[in-house]
């Protein structure tokens, strides 16, 4: 189906960036981002900020992602979010093969369960 890569630089690196069909940016609002980067580092303010300021900026990101999350809302919110990105690559034409290919076998099961009861039946 797909392959979900969790890269947090990968748009300031810009070397994957060819081998992947889909990127997914999941960002939130800039102070839930700071508030976040000091709980979860041990971060000054200060040293946050310099950390964000040397990243690309969130607008220049959004353009080069193909589907964007917005997490600066609860997690319900975000996975309300994820669960349509998810339904949306499943339901995409690239896995139209897959799709067709269930089909196939369901279409060719009920035929052979078919001919099986009309044989029987006769």
């Amino acid at each position: 189906r797909y392959v979900i890569l969790d890269i947090p630089l990968l748009f300031e690196t810009n070397r994957l960036t060819k081998f992947m069909k889909y990127t997914v940016l999941v960002y939130c609002d800039p102070p839930t981002q700071l508030s976040r980067l000091m709980k979860r580092s041990g971060l000054s303010q200060a040293e946050a900020e310099a950390r964000i300021a040397a990243q690309l900026p969130l607008d220049e990101k959004c353009k080069l992602a193909t589907h964007i999350i917005d997490n600066s809302g609860d997690r319900e919110n975000t996975h309300r979010q994820v669960l349509l990105l998810h339904a949306r690559l499943e339901d995409s034409l690239h896995f139209l093969w897959a799709r067709l290919a269930a089909g196939a076998l369901v279409a060719g099961l009920g035929g052979l369960a078919y001919l099986l009861l009309r044989h029987l039946i006769s």
